[in-house]
């Protein structure tokens, strides 16, 4: 069992963090995506709304009059089973925290933190013999500037800067009984990497009418990983760094507003792995939803001043080969004049079967967004 042990960690690496996207430290667990559309199948980028920023589709922004700040917190519960073990394993998350800020007729700027995903393993074998725990992530900065281009009405130009950092541990533990079971020897093993890097993204947005659509593409940057290992009674050699260029992606939304407060939204997203994760397909995401939004009166009643949402999301292939499905709902409530709290569910199950352990993660999801939304900076002009 003692010689097993740097196996299970390095496959543990591999597959069975709180979710199997979560490969050697730098995954797409957590999206981009504002409070709302989190329960539109995380499809919703491209609608167009004065209290949201998106650092992948910053230049929808540009046509915002809003200053507007949002918050969001994620408790979750996740069940992970494989062919022998199931461990259930509750997380909580900040997914993200933005600010976006109109400039009138000089653009808009947009500034951010998101974390792109956070380690939360917990296993245990059937004997109880070994344990797996796993803590910490990656996270952005984000910085993003748009304009609207004065001479073509409804087209804008947007560009994101992002800032790469975090880190996160493995700890592996086992308990070696001696022959006599008199005795017990707690062997631990643990691998730990940081995280250092940058990299930009683009982005192009139209709107006309009751029309919305959007374009984002990644460029290329370089994001240093430093991996340190110890272990009982083993010696291993110093902290070793390498330059990865993180998964880039190129993809599209839009959105449709019709009978004056119902939208429906659609979005498809390609990941490349190259240079990341060796021998990874490239990975596929898409989502659909629909936005029912709610009285802007605040005389009505308030139930008739509620927006309902619901969607659906998926995706396959990419490290491990990840096969993603999940229903959403939501629920956004008024908070005053000046903000909103948006309630999102999500609920769904990612496979693995790689020709290794075969996987299977459900989980469940509360999004919790708080939104703050002010006329300060508010454009100059109206763009419709």
């Amino acid at each position: 069992m003692r010689k097993s042990l740097p196996f299970i960690l390095a496959a543990s690496a591999l597959a069975m963090a709180q979710s199997p996207r979560a490969v050697l430290g730098w995954g797409l667990e957590t999206s981009s995506a504002d409070g709302p559309s989190r329960a539109m199948g995380e499809a919703a980028q491209a609608l167009r709304t004065d209290r949201s920023w998106d650092p992948q589709l910053e230049a929808r922004s540009a046509f915002a009059s809003l200053t507007a700040f949002e918050v969001q917190v994620a408790p979750g519960l996740v069940t992970i089973d494989d062919d022998k073990t199931q461990n259930t394993v509750g997380t909580a998350a900040l997914p993200r925290v933005s600010l976006s800020i109109p400039l009138g007729r000089f653009g808009h700027l947009g500034l951010g933190y998101w974390q792109r995903y956070q380690r939360g393993l917990d296993w245990t074998s059937s004997d109880s013999l070994v344990s797996l725990s796993g803590e910490g992530g990656a996270f952005q900065g984000d910085l993003g500037y748009s304009y609207a281009i004065p001479w073509a009405r409804g087209l804008a130009l947007g560009a994101t800067y992002h800032r790469v950092l975090g880190s996160d541990r493995i700890l592996g533990k086992e308990d070696f009984k001696a022959s006599d079971e008199a005795s017990v020897l707690q062997l631990r093993d643990t691998v730990q990497k940081r995280y250092w890097g940058d990299y930009w993204t683009s982005s192009v947005y139209f709107t006309k009418s009751n029309f919305d659509v959007g374009v984002w593409m990644d460029f290329a940057g370089d994001v240093e990983v430093t991996t340190a290992r110890g272990a009982t009674a083993q010696t291993f050699s110093d902290k070793s760094t390498k330059s990865v260029s993180p998964p880039l992606s190129l993809g599209t939304a839009i959105g449709w507003r019709f009978q004056d407060r119902h939208a429906l939204v659609g979005s498809f997203q390609s990941t490349s792995w190259d240079g990341v994760v060796s021998g990874s397909s490239r990975q596929f995401e898409g989502g659909l939803g629909w936005q029912r939004e709610g009285s802007g009166d605040r005389f009505d009643e308030y139930w008739r001043r509620l927006t309902f949402r619901a969607g659906a999301m998926g995706g396959f292939g990419g490290p491990a080969e990840v096969v993603t499905i999940a229903g959403t709902s939501g629920l956004g409530m008024p908070l005053g004049n000046a903000g909103t709290l948006d309630l999102s569910l999500q609920v769904g199950q990612n496979d693995v079967d790689n020709g290794g352990p075969s996987l299977k993660e459900t989980f469940v999801r509360l999004y919790v967004t708080v939104t703050g939304a002010s006329s300060w900076g508010k454009s100059f002009r109206t763009r419709r």
